[in-house]
């Protein structure tokens, strides 16, 4: 028996969570929308509007990243608080990708920027020394990932390459999914191939997405929200359900945060309209 809510529940409840995303329609008034008002309009008067719940404008570019950041985390915690116990550790675990790019900053030798220390879940880690940030993040959550950084991407004195923020990125990304696993119960095969499968699909989504002409891009983010879709409907009663639902959202708050701060960053240049 599976301790806490059953596995059911918590794909009924994500299930009908679906009618909330945002739909052609929506996608097709936002494209038209000439500013951040009119679009955050938009998604407000439609099914998604809880996406931008968090969002208020006008607002510094650093508030909308962190309305969406935040957004994301309390998809997570509310998909894990469906879900079996066995399960909530890797499902909450899910909430730190959106921090990996922050973390990769961590790491470096660069000065902290200021919206990493206006972030809730990164102020605690925005220290000016290297060395007392490493420390702080040894202690928390983070500490798995910060030590497979360290080790895969040495500081700039060791190697230049290493040194980058995308070598960082990369390493932490590997650590991330490496811990990810170890968070998942114990489980039968079904349950395991219908994980395996989703993140096959997201990897082979990421190794090509980067050799994409621009305008192909769009396609490719459709094409894999309809497979995890479909993987979602055909893994009923499996974990995996779960986290295509989480994929989906991830989409979704992507695209959303694409066509509401590409337009704030067009505002915030001379003689912009708002």
């Amino acid at each position: 028996m599976i301790a806490g809510l059953p596995i059911e529940y918590a794909h009924a409840r994500a299930s009908a969570r679906l009618a909330q995303r945002p739909d052609d329609r929506l996608w097709t008034q936002l494209h038209s929308a000439r500013t951040v008002g009119a679009a955050l309009e938009a998604v407000r008067g439609s099914a998604a509007a809880a996406y931008v719940s968090g969002i208020t404008w006008p607002a510094p570019l650093a508030d909308l990243e962190l309305a969406f950041r935040q957004q994301w985390r309390t998809r997570v915690d509310e998909v894990a608080r469906w879900a079996p116990d066995a399960w909530r550790a890797a499902l909450r675990w899910t909430a730190y990708l959106v921090d990996l790019p922050a973390l990769a900053h961590l790491l470096g030798e660069e000065p902290v920027p200021p919206w990493i220390g206006a972030d809730p879940v990164l102020a605690p880690y925005a220290l000016e020394q290297r060395g007392d940030r490493l420390a702080r993040l040894a202690q928390g959550p983070f500490a798995p990932l910060a030590l497979a950084v360290e080790t895969a991407a040495p500081t700039p004195r060791r190697a230049d390459t290493a040194a980058r923020p995308h070598v960082r990125l990369h390493a932490a990304l590997r650590a991330w999914d490496s811990e990810w696993r170890a968070r998942w119960p114990e489980c039968d095969g079904e349950a395991r191939v219908g994980l395996e499968r989703l993140v096959a699909r997201v990897a082979t989504h990421l190794a090509r997405f980067g050799a994409l002409a621009v305008e192909d891009a769009p396609v490719a983010r459709q094409k894999l929200a309809a497979d995890v879709a479909a993987l979602m409907r055909r893994s009923a009663a499996q974990p995996a359900a779960l986290f295509a639902y989480l994929a989906l959202v991830a989409l979704d708050l992507e695209r959303l945060r694409g066509e509401i701060v590409v337009r704030a960053a067009f505002r915030s240049t001379p003689g912009a309209a708002s």
